[in-house]
């Protein structure tokens, strides 16, 4: 083969390499690209292009770019390939960390000096891959559910200290979290969201009985003043208590609804029961 022959042959190879290169160069970026969801918020709370996604205290993606819409803002949020098929299923919740203080907790004070960022808490169950969300216009009440959680309904006659966000209470003990109240259906009262968290769930059972607990129970009698208070949280914010019999009925499921006394009779303050929570 002449040397005429040789460099024909080398020029040829100069670009096929070139392409070699640049193709694994672009399959690499591919790879590793981040993937795109968006998502719908009423206020943007001053979010910007750059700010961080957290889930559960890790970093799982950032603020790609914020986009004004008829009625709110589009976020468009670039998940990390490794957490996107975690995160970005039906069900999930986002929200945006900002300051926010009310009777019940006090969130968001990482964000109240420095940048904003979104918060989301994934679909508690194995749901389809979505990739767009409607956004909370607020951080949520229950900022994680776990699967096992149990999901009462509570019927009061008035809300007295029953609030979204304080406490359910067994023997001072908070074991969940009030979510929601509003008016029952026919407005006679009171309907009210509780959750209950995975390992208490055996303390609920079909004979169990909640009443109000929050503020001062005081008592005048023969013997002077006496005072009673589930916690301190519960003097701020109220809450509701459960009380289980001593003999416990069969195990409640999630859904099942209960009256709240607006206090307790004296007999449920004997009840001992001894339920396994392991």
């Amino acid at each position: 083969m002449s040397e005429q022959s040789n460099r024909v042959s080398a020029a040829w190879l100069v670009p096929f390499v070139v392409l070699v290169v640049v193709a694994w160069v672009l399959v690499d970026t591919w790879s590793t690209r981040g993937i795109m969801v968006s998502v719908h918020f009423s206020d943007g709370h001053g979010l910007a292009p750059g700010d961080r996604v957290r889930c559960r205290g890790i970093e799982v993606g950032i603020v790609d770019r914020v986009l004004l819409e008829d009625e709110g803002v589009e976020v468009w949020v670039e998940l990390e390939p490794e957490d996107a098929d975690r995160v970005a299923r039906v069900g999930a919740r986002w929200w945006i960390s900002r300051p926010q203080i009310n009777w019940t907790r006090v969130s968001g004070l990482d964000s109240l000096v420095g940048p904003r960022f979104v918060l989301v808490d994934p679909s508690s169950g194995d749901t389809a891959i979505a990739h767009d969300f409607e956004g909370l216009s607020e951080a949520p009440t229950i900022e994680h559910f776990a699967e096992g959680d149990l999901s009462l309904i509570l019927l009061a006659e008035t809300r007295g200290t029953l609030h979204a966000g304080s406490a359910v209470l067994y023997r001072g003990v908070r074991i969940g979290t009030i979510q929601s109240t509003s008016l029952a259906p026919d407005a006679t009262g009171v309907e009210v969201k509780a959750l209950i968290e995975e390992k208490y769930t055996p303390l609920v059972r079909t004979n169990s009985k909640f009443f109000q607990t929050g503020a001062f129970d005081l008592n005048i009698g023969l013997t002077g003043l006496r005072a009673r208070l589930d916690s301190l949280e519960t003097l701020f914010v109220g809450g509701v208590s459960l009380v289980t019999p001593t003999d416990p009925g069969e195990q409640s499921g999630s859904g099942a609804r209960f009256i709240v006394a607006e206090s307790a009779e004296d007999k449920w303050l004997q009840w001992r029961p001894k339920i396994d929570l392991e």
